[in-house]
């Protein structure tokens, strides 16, 4: 009576398919228990001065999962994962056609019609919006595959004018605009790998998620494992193309080819990455009884003055003026 399937990929919540004699409070109450089944734990609000009226459809393909909500449902908050409420290990990305706030890690995001943002369903989190949601579900582990320190982004408004977001939206659009999805399963895995790079280009910070996703096979493979060592390996001083060629049982040359193909050199790449976490350390209250100095050399920097004139270069500002500047 609370669920409709219409196929084996979609399920169907409907306010209008309930018993005619129910009033607003079972009818809410009947909502809430199946949200609570299909999404897990969570506290959702509807306006007390409207009928209440809510659909919901959820799809899964492959390992990403389209949920869309339209009527009175004005907010839902949930709880860390803990206990025995134990939230899935994933990240979503919402939109609105209307406006709406998401708040997570002392984060709050007030998007537009036209922006997007990442969310953790293992943090604290608290949305707000007006009839009209869609979230594309994603396992956390997929997400950071193609995403590096993706919770950097979590309630963040992502850029406006994205193509790769435009793209994204349109295709949530054609896949939730009819009841009826008859998919097969590997149809079922095309699609959700084209969300999946649909998601990583619009995430993408940089060209290296949009060259993994253009370039896919052996190739793409090698790139990620050798970002993933760079990103692990750029704070030591010593760290080199050739240092990191012996680790991956290849030619130095075949790194700075392969990297200079995804749009930055080797040499750019660690510079960017010793520049970007010393700004994150320069900004964090809670490295403010570390000198400048020593800020840089943890992130790799052998020399002050080469350190102030990249960061100044890179940011517009000098290191000291940075410092405490976020919240």
């Amino acid at each position: 009576m609370l669920t409709k399937v219409t196929a084996p990929d979609k399920i169907v919540f409907s306010s209008d398919d309930l018993p005619p004699g129910f009033d607003d409070r079972a009818r809410i109450s009947a909502w809430r228990e199946f949200l609570g089944g299909a999404c897990g734990p969570l506290e959702v609000s509807c306006p007390a001065d409207r009928p209440f009226s809510q659909r919901m459809e959820k799809m899964q393909f492959g390992e990403i999962c389209i949920i869309r909500l339209r009527g009175t449902t004005d907010r839902i908050r949930w709880t860390a994962r803990s206990g025995p409420a134990k939230r899935p290990l994933e990240f979503f990305l919402c939109f609105s056609r209307t406006p709406m706030w998401l708040s997570q890690l002392g984060r709050d995001a007030e998007l537009d019609t036209e922006t997007a943002a990442l969310g953790s369903c293992i943090e604290h989190g608290d949305m707000r919006w007006n009839n009209d949601l869609s979230l594309i579900v994603v396992p956390e582990g997929r997400l950071r595959e193609l995403v590096a320190d993706a919770e950097d982004l979590i309630a963040t408004p992502l850029q406006r004018g994205n193509r790769a977001q435009w793209h994204l939206r349109g295709y949530v659009e054609a896949l939730s605009a009819t009841d009826e999805i008859e998919v097969d399963a590997e149809l079922a895995a095309h699609v959700g790998r084209t969300l999946t790079d649909l998601i990583a280009l619009t995430l993408a910070a940089g060209r290296d998620t949009a060259e993994i996703v253009r370039m896919r096979g052996p190739r793409a493979a090698r790139l990620q494992q050798i970002i993933t060592e760079m990103r692990a390996g750029f704070s030591d001083p010593a760290f080199s193309a050739r240092h990191l060629a012996r680790k991956l049982d290849v030619s130095a040359r075949y790194i700075q080819d392969l990297l200079q193909e995804a749009g930055m050199t080797f040499s750019e790449r660690v510079l960017e990455l010793r520049l970007q976490r010393a700004r994150t350390m320069l900004m964090d209250l809670r490295h403010d009884r570390m000198k400048v100095g020593e800020i840089a050399a943890a992130c790799g920097f052998n020399e002050i003055p080469h350190f102030n004139r990249c960061f100044r270069r890179r940011f517009g500002m000098t290191p000291t003026q940075s410092r405490g500047s976020a919240p």
